[in-house]
């Protein structure tokens, strides 16, 4: 038998072109979202790799199927591992209920920890926030969670696997979650300033010396933030601890962009990481200096220097060139 690969092909073309026509027909949102940049290191006797790399691919689809109920699916294309090939994955798959209660959220879903300072930075194309960088928390996990809003107050508790959206659950423990924020949670939308915290808790048990024993990992975090028409700044402040030897992470962390014309954005990202706060010479501080062009609507260019100087002096201190772009639909 002859297999025929056009005509396979072609019946998979005209199936997307049926569900993207069901899609527009009721109604639904299709977005797509993708990051790609160009790397030159200027370290001296540097060996890393330099070129162009597609960094990240996303494709959301959302359906409002009633006042109070709506699902959300979205895809990430990205490197998962160190082989550097770029693989497709689930990151959400959400359906949210308006009850007279507040909003509840089923399935795997956003995570609440860095949700709002990642938009106080509203740059992720450029660079993760502070606590996505280092591994404070995952983006994305399956859970039940449950939001609400008090006057000027937002807020959120997650009950998740804690394993994150890029790996299946592995014990019978869960995460606890919990983020409340006084003012506008999303900068880069609406002008205004925001305050708050996030906390999570998530226990686990280790074998030793024979013996299972139970440890808890948890989260603080701390931030502020405040934006203008032309002028968005934020911090944040936050430790990660682990009660298995008494390890605790620290970042202090520093963002602003201007507005010098409607096309025109300078930024800066000061991130000094802490991976043991008890031990000598083992943090680093991570600076990134550029500018956005806004080329055309969906495509913003950004040229930018990044910079990181490790305490130790047996490290060398890095100097990286990039040219980002984000481009969308």
């Amino acid at each position: 038998m002859v297999y025929n690969i056009k005509g396979e092909i072609m019946k998979y073309f005209l199936s997307m072109l049926l569900l993207l026509s069901m899609a527009i027909s009721q109604n639904t949102t299709l977005s797509g979202l993708g990051y790609y940049d160009y790397t030159y290191d200027l370290t001296e006797n540097s060996i890393n790799d330099e070129g162009f790399t597609l960094r990240r691919v996303y494709f959301t689809y959302k359906n409002n199927i009633s006042e109070d109920l709506s699902i959300k699916f979205q895809t990430d294309v990205g490197e998962v591992g160190g082989d550097e090939r770029l693989t497709a994955y689930l990151k959400k798959a959400q359906v949210d209920w308006k009850s007279s209660l507040g909003k509840i959220t089923l399935g795997m879903q956003g995570m609440n920890m860095f949700n709002v300072t990642e938009k106080n930075w509203g740059l992720r194309f450029i660079e993760k926030s502070p606590m996505d960088k280092h591994g404070f928390s995952s983006s994305a996990d399956m859970g039940i969670g449950y939001s609400g809003q008090y006057s000027n107050i937002n807020y959120s508790v997650l009950m998740t696997n804690g394993s994150g959206y890029k790996k299946q659950e592995n014990d019978k423990f869960k995460k606890i979650s919990f983020h409340g924020v006084y003012g506008q949670p999303n900068l880069t939308k609406t002008p205004g300033y925001n305050i708050g915290l996030a906390y999570s808790l998530e226990p686990y048990e280790e074998e030793v010396n024979g013996n299972n024993e139970s440890f808890n990992k948890t989260v603080l975090s701390t931030f502020i933030g405040y934006a203008t028409n032309k002028f968005r700044i934020g911090s944040e402040f936050d430790i990660d601890t682990d009660t298995n030897g008494d390890i605790d992470k620290q970042i202090m962390a520093f963002y602003a962009s201007y507005k010098v014309m409607d096309n025109f954005e300078g930024l800066v990202y000061v991130d000094k990481y802490d991976p043991n706060i008890d031990s000598d010479k083992d943090g680093e501080t991570y600076i990134i200096a550029g500018f956005n062009y806004y080329a055309t609507k969906g495509l913003i260019i950004t040229p930018n220097i990044r910079m990181t100087s490790f305490e130790s002096a047996d490290i060398e201190s890095t100097t990286i060139f990039k040219i980002n772009f984000q481009f969308k639909f």
